[in-house]
């Protein structure tokens, strides 16, 4: 039996990434001024002004604003938008509400489901966010749409550390109340897309499932070359699922330098759709 309550389940290090959405999230605008800005402009801790980059946005918007619901292994639709994790899931990552649009796609933000969800764009699944308001002022929208225009960087130096396995969805233990549509997989590092197969990344159905597991595809994600995505060919029947990943040995995954992941990793989670 899925326990749905398990919010805070003891996840390994390879926290896996569920890709979803912005939709259901229960913000109350709670993190943002009448004007609809980050609370704190006048603390000294607050942070910097808000600029035309990632870091910048996740400090001055999706940490004080988003993190609010969508955190932890509970986090409304599997997204999480804390700094170890919205990269990843945000930057050439599809939307699960309307797939055909990346949540983020470099060098477009009409096409970024993210700007259609903070301007309430007519169309768009479910609810204009944050949800319930006050909205995200037309000036950080600006900036957004700017950081996306400039290609949606992460502005982060290359690592200086061996290759490393950041994420991975879903969070280990986690139950899924809805099958995936895609299974995110983070490395700290841009990834030698070559080594991935089903021998490397591999995904296997726990016990005797009544049906052959369907096959899987890979990808990178569009502009965000150290995540990969995991597409079923068909969504996953109720039951227990582990993904392997391959860090060790001759053919176990490296960066593009020929670093080592180092390590072989398994993240068990189940699904239990409602009927």
């Amino acid at each position: 039996m899925c326990r749905r309550s398990c919010r805070d389940c003891g996840a390994a290090w390879p926290a896996v990434l569920l890709a979803a959405l912005f939709s259901g999230c229960a913000g109350d605008g709670v993190g943002l001024d009448a004007s609809g800005a980050p609370l704190g402009a006048g603390n000294a801790a607050a942070a910097p002004p808000l600029t035309a980059d990632f870091q910048s946005i996740q400090d001055n918007v999706f940490t004080p604003i988003c993190v609010r619901c969508h955190s932890g292994a509970a986090a409304p639709e599997g997204l999480q938008l804390d700094a170890a994790h919205s990269y990843a899931l945000l930057v050439g990552v599809p939307s699960t509400e309307m797939p055909g649009l990346d949540r983020v796609k470099p060098g477009d933000p009409d096409n970024s489901y993210l700007v259609q969800k903070i301007e309430g764009t007519a169309g768009i699944a479910g609810a204009r966010m944050p949800f319930g308001g006050p909205y995200l002022p037309q000036s950080t929208i600006d900036v957004i749409r700017q950081w996306i225009t400039d290609g949606a960087s992460s502005g982060m130096p290359p690592a200086a550390v061996a290759l490393a396995l950041t994420a991975t969805w879903p969070l280990a233990n986690t139950c899924l109340a809805q099958a995936p549509r895609q299974l995110v997989v983070a490395f700290s590092r841009e990834i030698d897309f070559s080594l991935v197969n089903d021998t490397t990344l591999s995904l296997e159905q726990v016990g005797a499932p009544a049906a052959p597991l369907p096959p899987v595809r890979y990808s990178l994600a569009a502009g965000n070359p150290a995540t990969v995505l995991v597409h079923p060919a068909t969504p996953l029947a109720n039951g227990t699922y582990r993904l392997h990943v391959r860090g060790t040995g001759a053919a176990g995954l490296t960066d593009l330098n020929g670093s080592a992941l180092g390590s072989d990793e398994v993240v068990e989670f189940t699904v239990e759709a409602m009927p």
